[in-house]
């Protein structure tokens, strides 16, 4: 049965993080907050252990990202993820054939907007092995990028490095659909904590080197003759939920999977591609993407039905929707259908489902009076 109180949950610390950190530069927090659908009031005095939904960061992260974005802040975390010039930078690069194209136009690109954001990647080729530096000028955005009741205000500039490779190895990852196989990880800034180490080695395959020269990833050089498999109509799927994407990689690392993941987002809820399209979307042959699909121990039927269990969990969460409403935009013509689908993927009706999202929203309510 799925634990539904862990399905792509973040800490509510995080959020706190957040918020305090939009205070910090000036940004009304509780306006953000609103507009994720979130009470910032709530939010903060909540148990800082306790978790809320993935996709609710998301939607307060990308609204935090474009408020700073009209004040002419720019986003320090994650190369910019979320931002404009990120966004921009992705549609410069969709069409190169392959990741050592792409990656070269990246750089440029980046290289000129540089006094403007404080961060860029430089790639450096040798025979055997490529270096991929991430520069980030700490110094550029130090005073807004420390809120003072931040837990890792001391690790400001070893997190905003960090946060930045973590995004390049996953952007990598996507544009390839294989995941980038490492032979290094440097961080030019001190350690953050032995967690924090060893999250980042589980994240990206391998341990981090701290108080290094630079910021970069290593990889073999033949890494970047991979044919880069999006378009431009794949690319926006990722630009819709890139945030999400990113929360959830701890669980879902880049891969076949996660490209096809995108392109299914960007499908809507009704009517899902046939596995042909979607051969022929991600430009493989049904024979090849059904080897790299059987490789990551799955099929598309099974990403599909992930696909729509996750709607349909998310949807459930409106109580405003009914059930067989909710069937009605997964392309279920039946309501028994739908119910009989769901039990399968979640190990429960779409009702129980629902009741215990009811009693989880009770405990949480009793706890906090």
């Amino acid at each position: 049965m799925t634990d539904i109180n862990r399905l792509h949950d973040i800490s509510v610390k995080k959020f706190q993080r957040l918020l305090d950190y939009l205070e910090h530069v000036g940004i009304d927090s509780k306006t953000i907050a609103q507009q994720a659908g979130l009470d910032a009031k709530k939010l903060l005095s909540a148990p800082e252990q306790g978790t809320l939904p993935g996709y609710k960061y998301s939607a307060l992260y990308e609204n935090a990202a474009e408020a700073m974005q009209e004040m002419d802040i720019a986003v320090p975390w994650g190369a910019g993820i979320g931002s404009d010039v990120f966004r921009f930078m992705c549609y410069s690069i969709i069409n190169c054939q392959n990741l050592e194209e792409a990656l070269n136009r990246a750089a440029r690109y980046q290289k000129m907007l540089y006094p403007i954001t404080g961060y860029k990647i430089t790639v450096n080729t040798s025979a055997d092995i490529t270096e991929l530096r991430y520069e980030f000028n700490s110094d550029f955005s130090k005073s807004q990028f420390t809120p003072k009741s931040w837990d890792r205000n001391e690790h400001s500039d070893a997190v905003a490095k960090a946060s930045g490779l973590r995004v390049w190895f996953a952007f990598i990852g996507w544009l390839t659909a294989r995941e980038l196989q490492l032979t290094g990880l440097t961080i030019s800034a001190p350690a953050v904590s032995e967690a924090y180490t060893t999250s980042m080695a589980s994240l990206l395959g391998i341990t981090p080197k701290f108080n290094a020269e630079h910021t970069a990833l290593f990889f073999n050089s033949s890494a970047l003759r991979a044919r880069t498999v999006h378009t431009p109509t794949s690319l926006e799927a990722f630009l819709q939920h890139a945030v999400y994407s990113l929360i959830t990689q701890d669980s879902r690392p880049a891969s076949t999977s996660a490209a096809i993941r995108s392109l299914l987002a960007n499908s809507g809820t009704g009517s899902l591609p046939s596995f042909e399209a979607m051969a022929e979307d991600l430009h493989m042959s049904p024979s090849s993407l059904r080897r790299r699909l059987h490789s990551e121990d799955t099929s598309y039927q099974e990403l599909k039905d992930q696909y729509r269990c996750d709607i349909a969990m998310r949807q459930l969460r409106n109580p405003m929707l009914k059930i067989h409403e909710i069937g009605e935009q997964l392309g279920f013509l039946e309501s028994s259908s739908f119910i009989r689908s769901f039990r399968n993927w979640a190990g429960l009706t779409p009702k129980q489902f629902r009741d215990q999202l009811d009693d989880i929203d009770q405990a949480k309510s009793t706890t906090s009076d």
